[in-house]
């Protein structure tokens, strides 16, 4: 259905947006490590970081898919949780699995995200006419939080969204809402669609077969 790759269009380009602020005034980065250890400061910290990389393989002139996906390998992907975004999408078929059926869905899962953003990442250029705010008060429940970014471009309305993250040794994303539909929610419905109808031992064997 059309809506979807829509929807995760949106989620990418809204992110996008949120970087290009940051990065435009204190690009080059600094790393996350370094930042103070709080969900807010880690959410401008982190994007900032993807945003900056970005810029500079745009100043470079060697954008394109290759070095586009070299680059979200290593600026976005160690910044998301994705072993707690493959629980919370597998949802009660999780404790049925073995580690290392665990680990073949979180692959699929991985490829998956590629997929979907790596061909929108190489060819937005736009950045101009936006304007961000990030919402200093967050929600927080034990190691989670969500933190509520508003988006906007010139003569638009604003659009709100929110990065929930979860901490383990540090602050990690584990999944982007916007208008009440998140990248996770969309995961689950599709694995359990799947699993209902193939069962999930000849799911994880076609999963096999594609890696």
């Amino acid at each position: 259905m059309k809506f979807v790759p829509n929807i995760l269009k949106a989620f990418l380009i809204n992110l996008c947006f949120i970087g290009i602020i940051f990065a435009s005034e204190s690009c080059p980065s600094i790393s996350p490590k370094m930042a103070e250890d709080a969900p807010v400061e880690q959410v401008k910290v982190i994007i900032n970081d993807v945003i900056c990389s970005f810029i500079e393989l745009q100043s470079n002139n060697s954008e394109n898919l290759s070095s586009t996906l070299n680059l979200t390998k290593k600026k976005i992907l160690p910044y998301i949780d994705l072993e707690y975004f493959t629980e919370m999408a597998l949802a009660g078929y999780w404790d049925q699995l073995e580690l290392r059926e665990r680990k073949i869905f979180e692959r699929d899962i991985k490829n998956s995200l590629i997929e979907e953003y790596v061909g929108i990442l190489s060819n937005f250029t736009d950045w101009k006419d936006v304007q961000i705010t990030v919402n200093e008060d967050f929600s927080q429940n034990e190691n989670t939080v969500k933190v509520k970014i508003s988006v906007s471009l010139k003569n638009e309305n604003s659009t709100t969204v929110t990065l929930k993250l979860i901490r383990k040794n540090r602050w990690k994303i584990y999944d982007l809402e916007y208008q009440s539909i998140s990248i996770i929610s969309m995961e689950k419905m599709g694995y359990d669609s799947k699993i209902k109808r193939q069962g999930l031992e000849k799911l994880i064997q076609k999963m096999l077969k594609r890696s």
